[in-house]
Order: structure tokens, then sequence, then C-alpha cells
């Protein structure tokens, strides 16, 4: 009794024609039945691309193994390319027939088991080995074409949405088509973590914010839309996904969030050289811009505020070592809890001894001696101002003319040479006008915010006071017998002189000198 194997296979590519699995499976049983043979097993792959290797395909590759094959005389497919359609893949399956003394049977192809066992035969094989290769070169250039052409639309291709976003199905010029809308929900959520991030906070208090509110991630919103539970990696299903410091500073700085189509990462630009548009921004421009300049200072400074209740941490220093001094609290004593300043290097580095002040009495003398000494003293903040570097642009335009030049020496353009001279014409001045914009270096710049420090005293909560003495640049540095406070005082008209030749915003000058004049605490000496 001949034993039969059939083998069934369909490709995930919608741009390959080919039989149905159930019309294959219709044509391999009607034959078998005709010739009387006993189907041993069916091998159906569904979803499975014809260059697969046949040895790796899921549902077949266990009855090619050595433990299997016994079960087998005879391998039936409807069609070659149903068996692969690449020709090296193929040809390597026809060895392997051979050496294992087993029959290959094609439905449209009677003469095919005869060929395999003769070199002319062999040849033959090869020959047709090649026109499936040949088609499936065909499908992967209209696929990647496809891809291409879709790439700088407004269309989404597919994949998780940025936060913010959700896929919405549009049905345009008969069409059946993918883009993005923006969710309330999420902008809602935006929105909250901008007003954090201008408001001082940390990306670490922003994410611990979000995860106490029950936030989903990019993620986890994905997989509720698809009725799937949510599923943080390593945890159970149902663990949502956590905020962390890294993905708040990340979606904080992803153009995604104005809109713009990105491939690998990068932002993608249509033939003018402006960015693909994907859907509506969720920020105006004045918006982004104030929210990366607060970004970028929160990256640049290193003082954060950590565990504990510490009033001016960030603000005291050790004035043995300079290093900057640690909070120490829920010290008891005789049943009194004390707190301290310390050395934050101590002990771990051989370069202090270690100096310990009382919390209150240097939070006491702050009060005093700084008021004393710099109540008078305007209030400037330092403010991250962003520089502008056009580079990664400016590549990826001289990209775009070179591969314009090359599809245009290729004949792409044989039929439409107006279109070409257009498009280079655009991507040429859009590479001049970038490469004329010079790069500038981000940078700090102190900006006057219009208060003295006794004002701000009179009125601000201790840990207010905290951030704008690092804002300002203050430090105090404390020790056995050391109370200083850094930088030494200026007069009014030397901090005014002193911004206008850091290149301060004159017209805000000039605000802030004609108040301080109005207060009395300048004078036109």
């Amino acid at each position: 009794m001949r034993r039969v194997l059939l083998v069934e296979r369909i490709s995930d590519d919608r741009n390959e024609k080919s039989d149905s699995i159930e019309s294959q499976d219709e044509k391999l049983r009607r034959q078998a039945e005709a010739e009387g043979v006993t189907i041993v097993g069916t091998a159906v792959d569904l979803s499975v691309s014809g260059d697969v290797d046949p040895f790796h395909r899921k549902s077949l590759g266990p009855w090619l193994a050595e433990e299997n094959l016994s079960k087998w005389d005879e391998l039936w497919v409807s069609t070659q390319d149903r068996l692969s359609r690449d020709d090296i893949h193929f040809l390597l399956f026809v060895f392997w027939a051979i050496e294992h003394n087993k029959s290959v049977m094609v439905l449209d192809d009677p003469g095919f088991n005869e060929q395999m066992h003769s070199r002319t035969g062999r040849l033959l094989l090869h020959a047709k080995g090649l026109g499936p290769a040949m088609e499936l070169d065909r499908i992967k250039a209209r696929t990647k074409d496809s891809h291409e052409r879709r790439r700088f639309t407004a269309r989404w291709t597919g994949g998780i949405p940025p936060f913010g976003y959700v896929p919405e199905s549009r049905f345009i010029d008969g069409k059946t088509a993918t883009y993005l809308k923006q969710d309330p929900d999420m902008v809602k959520v935006l929105r909250f973590m901008r007003e954090q991030i201008l408001d001082g906070q940390s990306f670490f208090a922003v994410a611990k914010a979000l995860n106490e509110k029950g936030e989903h991630t990019a993620r986890d919103r994905a997989r509720i839309r698809r009725g799937k539970p949510v599923h943080r990696r390593g945890a159970e299903e149902g663990v949502p996904e956590q905020w962390s410091e890294t993905t708040v500073k990340s979606l904080l700085r992803d153009p995604a969030l104005l809109g713009q189509k990105k491939h690998k990462g990068e932002v993608l630009y249509d033939s003018q050289g402006q960015p693909v548009m994907v859907a509506e921004p969720i920020f105006t421009d004045d918006e982004w811009q104030s929210l990366q300049a607060a970004v970028e200072a929160r990256v640049q400074t290193k003082v954060r505020r950590v565990n504990g209740t510490s009033p001016l941490y960030g603000v005291v220093w050790c004035g043995e070592c300079g290093s900057k001094a640690a909070h120490k609290g829920n010290i008891r004593s005789n049943g009194v809890e004390y707190r301290y300043y310390v050395c934050g290097a101590w002990p771990k580095e051989d370069r202090c001894r270690g100096v310990s002040i009382r919390a209150e009495e240097v939070e006491q003398w702050v009060e005093f001696y700084f008021l004393d000494r710099y109540g008078n003293q305007p209030v400037t903040e330092r403010v991250w101002v962003p520089g502008t570097d056009h580079s990664k642009e400016l590549a990826e335009v001289k990209r775009r003319i070179v591969l314009l030049r090359d599809n245009y020496e290729s004949g792409a353009y044989d039929d439409d040479p107006q279109s070409y001279k257009e498009r280079l014409h655009a991507l040429r001045t859009r590479r001049d006008e970038l490469a004329a914009e010079p790069v500038i270096e981000g940078h700090w710049q102190e900006k006057l915010t219009g208060q003295t420090f006794q004002e701000l005293w009179a009125g601000g909560s201790l840990e207010d006071k905290r951030k704008q003495l690092i804002k300002s640049g203050y430090r105090v540095e404390v020790g056995r017998k050391t109370f200083k406070v850094t930088p030494e005082p200026e007069s009014v008209a030397e901090t005014l002189e002193r911004l206008r030749a850091e290149g301060a915003d004159t017209e805000a000058l000039e605000e802030v000198t004609e108040a301080l004049r109005q207060t009395g605490l300048l004078t036109e000496e």
C-alpha cells in the first residue's frame, strides 16, 4: 500500500496569487481517492512564505525529521511552488528526497518524480525552480514598493501607535485604510505630564504619579483595545506595565507627539524636506518648545530630590571636601528625634572626616544669614535655552537627493521628467536652507523673575525656597567651623550689568530695571 503525505501551504503575502488551502486539499484528496493510496497525514502550513526552508516549516518540518521518515513513502503537492518558491531550498529538497528514496508527486507536473532520477531531468527541474523563485522576487519587490508608497503618506502602517493616538479605519476612494487620531484620555495624560515637568517635577516623580493614578502605558492600552489583558514583562497576565523615569523622558522627547511619522526611530521627510505628518499634533509649537526646554533642563541638572524629607537637599554642601550633603532623619536619642546634614562622600571616600551638623541649625542659619546678605538680591533663574541643529534633517535631505538621482538614472522618471525636476529643485532648496542655518549649542541663561529674595521668602514655602536657591545657582557650605554661601552677593546694578553682558533678553531687563527702580532697590547713582 502506497503511504502518502499531503503537503499544503499558503503564504502570508496578500499579493501572492495561489490556490487556497481548501482548493489544494480538495485536489490532493480527489487524486488520492482516484489512485487508491493511503493518506497518512497532512502537513498544512498557514501564513508561511514561499522562501521558508521546507525543513524549517512548523507543520512540514517534523515529517521530514529522521524519526518520522518511516511513516510515509510519497509526498504530494498540488503545484511545485507549494513545496518552495526558493530555487536553492527546492533543489536541496529534491536531492534529499533522492537520497532518502522518497517519491514526490506534483499534480500539475506528472513527470516530476521521474525527472528527479536523471541528470537531464534534474536540469529541467532546476529551470522549473527558477520560475517560482523569480516570481517570489517580484512579489517581494511589489510588497516593498507598496510599503515605500505608503511610508510617505499619512496612513498608519501598523504596530503600536505612539502614546496619545489610536488607530482608526477610514473608507477613502473606495478603499479602507488605517490612520491615527488623537485619544482624548491619553492627550489629557500628556498635558498633565507637561504641566508637571514645567512645574519642576522630576521624571521619576511624574512616573510615580502616573503609576499611582493607574494610567496605562501605550502597550497596555493597545492590549486592552485588542481585548487582551495587560501584561508586565516578567509578571503574570493582568499585572500592568509600570511607568519609569526613562519611559517618561523618552515619551516627552518623542516628535511623534507632533504628529510626525517615524521609520526605524527617525522622522520621515517628504520630497519638500518637511516632516511627514501622520496625525494632528498634540502640542502647539510654543507648547512643544517650552516642554523641550524644561525636559532639557531636567536632563542637564543633577540635583534631584530623593527619599525622605530634606528641606535643603541640593543646597547644602560639605565645607570640608565639597561633596553634596546628605540628609539623615529619624535619628532618635533619649526619645528625641534628630535630623542631620552629613557629608555625602563619607564613609565611602577617605577625603573627608564625615561632617555632621544638626539640620535645624543649618536651616535657621540659612534663613537669617542668607536674607541678611542676599535679601535685596534680584531673584534669577537659570533657564535652559535649547540649541538648533538641523544636521540630521540635512543628512536625510542629501540622502533623498542621491536616491532621487539614482531613480532618475534607472529610468523611473522617463515618462515624467518634469516631476523629477520639481522634486530635485525642492530638495536642493531645502538642503541650501538647512545648510545656511547656524548650529547653536543649547546653553544655560539667567532670567530675572522680578522678585527679590526678601519677597520670595515672605510668600514661598520651604520647598519653593529650596528650588529657587538651586535654580539661582546658590550653595551653602557647612562644616565644623564653616558656614559659607556662594556666590558672593552683587549690587543690583552689578547683577543687571552682568546679565546684559551675558546676553539676557533686553526687553525683560528693562521691565525689571524699572520695577526695581520704583521699589528703591535701584538708584540712578
